[in-house]
């Protein structure tokens, strides 16, 4: 006679009743013991693994059906317009073969009745933080990719939480749901490549746990392009040399890869095995800020592109001045009509966070593209070389020209934060909303 295997034991918590338990079974449980409800994680390791990824679901899309129920069965996308692409999708828009950096005209024709709504950044953003505090109230070891994603690191943590890094978590997730409106999708893991590659399994309002014992073999059937590291034109070269799944990729010769993976080939092997080596950092540095626009028509004309720069120059300014930061490379961005992307930029010895600083030298990186009578359908401006101080005032003597400025701009701040940030413009900001009044009323008669 031949003993049977021993059973594995599955450590458990539903997701509906918050039952925290322990179960031995030859199968992966379905259910929880307690109250029977299929939502419950299941894993050997679920109360051991410490590296977790949260990313909000849908994040933009989301927050606009939060603010307007009659959106919640609709087909979303935020951004677009008429000559943008989509910033972001609902689930329903998806089904419809709509996904982020689309350009909108195509969104729109997969999807005739697919609601397009204009992005608010600065709600947000306001949003995006309030959900970064939630993540810190677990653990100050987190480390933000973007404004609606972030690594946690909750190892030694359960201690002062009296309970695991999954019971934890989804707490969070309950409390993000309940708090502020929008879902997230988790994944917990034992290193960031596999916890990012867990969040996205079971979206939307998702968890997922992948352990490093089960990490290579969950891999090998894998696609490559899922990896958090790698690059789709990477992935296109690849799968030109046969190369398809994590399992090939993890056996492919080193120097034949080498020659599309650079030095990152080692990595990238690893991490197809799920190795990943990559501590949470919370203090990465931001490397730049930008802000961009695409027009509803091509500009040619100089003024109305410097007026169009300047209102790009004062909201990259004010977020500058928000997280008290001060550059010393300012980028230009210009897409011509027939796609071509131009990025021009000057490099200065004294850091500056100011309107009309990075206004002036966006200006005279505008000038010498604009002198080439080409047409343009984006604008964008950006700076980075980032600094937490104004060398201008401590390190130099500053000139009475610039004490002057700098007086100026911070009375004109403090008027469009306490009055509101339409109170006060400029005559090129005056003439160009009047300008785009007239256009949309222009529109409107048609």
């Amino acid at each position: 006679m031949i003993a049977s295997s021993s059973p594995t034991v599955y450590q458990i918590l539903c997701r509906e009743c918050g039952m925290v338990g322990h179960v031995g079974s030859n199968m992966k449980p379905e259910f929880c013991p307690i109250c029977n409800a299929a939502d419950i994680i299941s894993h050997s390791n679920l109360f051991d693994l410490t590296i977790a990824h949260i990313d909000c679901d849908a994040f933009y899309a989301s927050i606009e059906k939060r603010d307007n129920p009659k959106l919640e069965d609709k087909p979303v996308i935020v951004g677009g317009g008429e000559r943008g692409v989509v910033a972001a999708a609902c689930y329903v828009a998806r089904k419809y073969g709509i996904h982020s950096a689309m350009p909108a005209w195509q969104a729109k024709k997969l999807c005739p009745d697919v609601v397009i709504i204009r992005p608010r950044m600065s709600l947000y953003r306001e949003v995006g933080r309030a959900v970064r505090e939630k993540m810190l109230s677990l653990t100050p070891m987190v480390q933000p990719i973007s404004i609606d994603e972030a690594f946690l690191d909750l190892d030694g943590t359960q201690k002062l939480h009296q309970a695991s890094p999954a019971q934890m978590l989804h707490h969070l997730q309950k409390e993000i749901m309940a708090e502020i409106g929008i879902s997230v999708s988790i994944g917990l893991a034992s290193n960031k490549s596999l916890a990012k590659m867990a969040s996205n399994q079971k979206k939307p309002h998702g968890f997922f746990a992948i352990s490093s014992f089960e990490a290579e073999s969950w891999l090998a059937p894998k696609p490559i392009s899922i990896l958090f590291g790698i690059g789709r034109s990477s992935v296109s070269k690849l799968n030109g040399l046969g190369i398809f799944t994590c399992s090939e990729l993890s056996k492919a010769d080193k120097f034949t890869i080498s020659k599309i993976l650079g030095n990152q080939t080692e990595k990238i092997k690893e991490l197809a095995r799920g190795i990943d080596r990559r501590p949470v950092a919370p203090n990465r540095e931001t490397k730049s800020l930008s802000t961009e626009t695409t027009f509803r028509q091509d500009i040619s004309n100089f003024t109305l592109l410097e007026a169009e720069l300047e209102a790009l120059t004062i909201k990259l300014s004010d977020r500058l001045k928000s997280v008290r930061l001060y550059g010393t490379k300012v980028t230009l961005k210009l897409k011509s009509s027939s796609h071509q992307t131009i990025t021009r930029s000057l490099t200065i010895k004294s850091p500056i966070n100011m309107t009309y600083e990075i206004f002036e030298i966006g200006r005279k990186l505008l000038q010498k593209e604009a002198g080439k009578k080409a047409s343009y359908r984006l604008l964008g401006i950006a700076i980075s070389g980032f600094s937490d101080r104004d060398d201008n005032q401590i390190l130099n003597f500053p000139s009475d020209e610039y004490l002057k400025q700098k007086k100026l701009e911070n009375a004109v701040d403090k008027l469009r934060k306490t009055m509101g940030k339409d109170m006060l413009k400029t005559g090129r900001q005056f003439t160009r909303d009047r300008r785009q009044r007239l256009k949309r009323d222009s529109f409107a008669k048609r």
